[in-house]
């Protein structure tokens, strides 16, 4: 396995699942994690599970829908470790298949601000330390779900399909300072 020595990684849904593995797999390779989920017992448990392979960890308890809390997982991260390397905007929200017609537009907009807002504002935050860095690596997990429709998660779907676009733009405007966006 690569070793991520000195690395800092910022892993967003990282209570459980996919999130989890990755921040998991991240401390087993050296990097020290920066982990955020609205769960604050599960990510208490992640740290003690990271921490346990000898990594540095930090548990930053966020509920990303609410935008005024996403500079303080930033903030926290920087005081800690003094750098972000990595950051995987993974966190999601899959809501319960629900036809277009029936869709609650409070659900809608918490869809689209924990998939596809809470992504682009976390992106713009670490991008200065990344630039002043002149190196890092933002990895946006998407599903098949943004390349194809389907019935009944059309929210979900739409926020995976903007969040391809908003991976290739910002790819695009920063590659030239070293920084991969995937």
């Amino acid at each position: 396995m690569t070793t991520l020595q000195g690395k800092v990684a910022l892993v967003t849904g990282a209570s459980r699942g996919i999130g989890r593995a990755i921040a998991l797999a991240f401390g087993q390779a050296g990097a020290s994690v920066v982990a955020t989920a609205r769960s604050a017992d599960q990510l208490t448990s992640l740290v003690e599970e990271i921490q346990a392979t000898g990594a540095e960890a930090l548990a930053v308890p966020a509920d990303l829908a609410d935008h005024s809390q996403i500079q303080p997982i930033v903030d926290a991260a920087l005081t800690r470790f003094r750098r972000i390397d990595i950051l995987v905007n993974n966190a999601a929200i899959i809501h319960p298949p629900i036809h277009l017609v029936d869709f609650d537009p409070a659900l809608w907009q918490r869809v689209l601000d924990v998939n596809l807002t809470a992504a682009a504002l976390l992106t713009k935050a670490v991008l200065p330390t990344m630039m002043n860095q002149g190196s890092g690596r933002i990895i946006n997990i998407s599903s098949i779900g943004g390349r194809r429709g389907g019935r009944g998660r059309s929210a979900y779907r739409v926020t995976k399909a903007a969040l391809i676009s908003l991976t290739e733009s910002v790819a695009a405007e920063v590659k030239e300072h070293g920084i991969d966006v995937n």
